[in-house]
């Protein structure tokens, strides 16, 4: 447990809420008393930083905003502190082709969505079942580049996301880690899920950058998640918990695990009944 928790990080999707829906009243409740008491609160995410994501505390009806926001899984990160956010490099063109062509068969023997993040790039292929929610989610078109990888890769970006069916993302990792597992990495955000970037990027990473930007102890921060993403910053902060119905590899990591699951407010209640009450804040 942390003695004096300075900030808190988690991630957003089955974390703190379901994709797209409304903070559970355990968590707006945890979230007004920590920041009431200068408790930093910020979100980590593998979403691009946006103004769909600056704007995510007024979507919830919070009268405040997150003091900081790490996205694209670590590369890049924002807080109220410095004006300008920081940003990974991005992936250049020629590197986007080259994995493209190489998980082609692979792409098309299952219909693979695949679409580039970061960079302003919404370059996207085979645009159905979950590319089509997370349009209709996130409010904007993917721009349509079907069997034309050299068209996909006209901007660079900062990772490649290919959506699946579990038994073709056991492909992919298989076949791209075999070439690539020198340079790349995959993390796996949701089920079905096969994110490709750099190594060494990773929200654990964006929250050590951050951490070290504001002269803040990793061992004074609480951090919350779910899944294979959220790994590395549930182990590098001073305390990591995962989600009840969180992914078993994530539950490993995790330093405890909450009683109840996303959708119940796991992570305010959790936040209310182990710090909260016992520091007489409420």
């Amino acid at each position: 447990m942390i003695e004096n928790i300075r900030a808190f990080a988690a991630d957003i999707d089955m974390t703190l809420t379901a994709k797209g829906s409304d903070l559970p009243e355990a968590t707006v409740e945890a979230f007004r008393v920590m920041h009431e008491n200068g408790i930093l609160l910020g979100l980590a995410t593998g979403r691009e930083l946006n103004k769909r994501l600056y704007d995510q505390a007024a979507t919830w009806g919070l009268d405040y905003q997150f003091d900081f926001l790490i996205g694209m899984n670590g590369g890049m990160i924002w807080d109220r502190f410095h004006e300008e956010p920081w940003l990974m490099d991005l992936m250049d063109q020629e590197t986007m082709k080259e994995i493209l062509y190489y998980l082609k068969p692979v792409i098309d023997q299952y219909e693979v969505s695949v679409n580039a993040e970061g960079g302003g790039n919404n370059a996207a292929m085979n645009i159905h079942g979950e590319l089509i929610s997370s349009m209709i989610r996130r409010g904007f078109k993917f721009d349509d580049y079907t069997g034309d990888i050299e068209g996909f890769c006209e901007k660079p970006c900062c990772k490649l996301l290919f959506r699946t069916t579990p038994e073709a993302e056991a492909v992919i990792r298989e076949r791209f880690l075999a070439r690539y597992s020198d340079r790349f990495q995959i993390i796996g955000s949701f089920p079905g899920t096969v994110e490709v970037m750099e190594k060494g990027i990773n929200k654990g990473t964006g929250l050590q950058r951050f951490a070290e930007m504001n002269g803040i102890d990793m061992k004074e921060i609480i951090t919350f998640g779910d899944n294979e993403n959220d790994n590395e910053m549930l182990i590098r902060s001073g305390w990591g918990v995962c989600l009840k119905d969180g992914q078993e590899i994530t539950k490993a990591v995790a330093d405890d695990i909450t009683e109840q699951t996303c959708l119940e407010g796991g992570v305010g209640h959790y936040l209310i009944d182990k710090y909260l009450k016992p520091k007489h804040l409420m």
